[in-house]
């Protein structure tokens, strides 16, 4: 799970099914540049479209969950909480967010909330990683930044694009 924070707070959860996690990784890490650790699309310039339909040749799908008209401190928790629910009810088992030290001890206390909620504990793993240790983070953070900055970006990722949720209050 990625965000991006323009023109409203947009998440992006990418997923794989679990037995196809280390193949697709593996592609995704052969996408990089020279010796850069990692992909991240606000940064790859004339590359994005390439990128883009090599993503569309992957086995992979996301689901955008778009909150607009609040700040970030109240977008992000309710866009958290329909991500995991979402997730507990579709039989997810692991959720990945990229690691940001400033909101890292209060997604921790609020996912784990959500999850007693929902009926969650012990069925839903989660965990924040640097972006460098976790490609799949690289695909979020690319339908993130697609869905931010409208079409043709947009229309570009949709074939990877399983579902929009546009969350409408905190």
């Amino acid at each position: 799970m990625d965000e991006s924070k323009a023109h409203g707070y947009y998440i992006a959860a990418a997923a794989v099914a679990r037995g196809d996690i280390a193949g697709i990784e593996k592609r995704l890490r052969a996408l990089r540049m020279g010796n850069r650790s990692s992909l991240h699309f606000h940064s790859e310039g004339n590359r994005r479209a390439k990128l883009l339909h090599e993503f569309c040749q992957m086995d992979v799908r996301a689901t955008v969950y778009v909150m607009r008209g609040y700040k970030d401190r109240v977008a992000r928790p309710a866009l958290l909480r329909a991500l995991v629910g979402d997730m507990v009810a579709n039989g997810a088992q692991h959720l990945v967010l990229e690691r940001d030290e400033s909101v890292e001890t209060w997604d921790r206390r609020m996912i784990r909330e959500r999850l007693d909620a929902v009926g969650g504990l012990g069925q839903l793993a989660y965990e924040h990683k640097n972006r460098n240790d976790q490609p799949m983070l690289w695909l979020a953070d690319a339908v993130a930044w697609c869905y931010q900055k409208g079409n043709p970006w947009k229309a570009k990722v949709q074939p990877i694009v399983s579902e929009v949720i546009t969350v409408d209050q905190p």
